[in-house]
């Protein structure tokens, strides 16, 4: 059994591939928003910037930026996000280290984490095109589209699924053992 726990919420997240096009009404949009709006960040930064895509008509344009297996079912999600970042927006710490795609991570995971708690997927990617999302979205030869998460209600049937993916998230997922990940000294 699964505790009501932030492990367990991690362990209860999935990414499927099998998402429905149920739309999401907008008081769960909302809380995704709210959820990356309070990511921490380096210096407080903030340095992500997101474009969700919801409308049917939008998701239509964009269902040719996914490569790979992603086409087949990344365009039918509800809620298509993009997450991108510029290293002008970085915080700065004065040794060459560079944060703005680590804090774009870190609101993802929030982005993610809020999905699972409302019993929604949201399964990142990064088959897409970038160069796509800028020239749609208007964006500078330095934003840096980063990622792509596909959220929606779990799909009832895995039939817009490539074969190849069928039944995949029913495998238990293998994960590293603490031992090999972590010293503790």
């Amino acid at each position: 059994m699964v505790r009501d726990t932030v492990t367990g919420q991690l362990q209860r997240r999935r990414a499927t591939r099998a998402i429905s096009p149920q739309k999401l009404n907008d008081q769960i949009v909302q809380d995704l928003i709210e959820a990356v709006r309070l990511t921490p960040s380096c210096m407080n930064n903030q340095p992500w910037r997101y474009v969700f895509v919801e409308s049917d008509k939008m998701r239509e344009r964009v269902a040719d930026f996914f490569t790979g297996g992603n086409r087949a079912w990344a365009p039918q999600a509800a809620l298509i996000v993009f997450g991108y970042s510029r290293v002008e927006d970085d915080c700065t710490t004065g040794d060459g280290r560079i944060y703005h795609q680590f804090d774009l991570g870190m609101s993802a995971m929030n982005l993610m984490l809020a999905a699972t708690e409302h019993g929604l997927v949201a399964r990142p990617m990064a088959g897409f095109s970038p160069e796509k999302v800028r020239e749609l979205f208007s964006l500078t030869e330095k934003d840096q589209p980063f990622i792509a998460i596909a959220i929606g209600f779990p799909a009832e049937t895995e039939e817009h699924v490539p074969e190849k993916f069928r039944g995949f998230e029913e495998k238990p997922r293998i994960r590293k053992e603490a031992t090999e990940i972590i010293d503790r000294v």
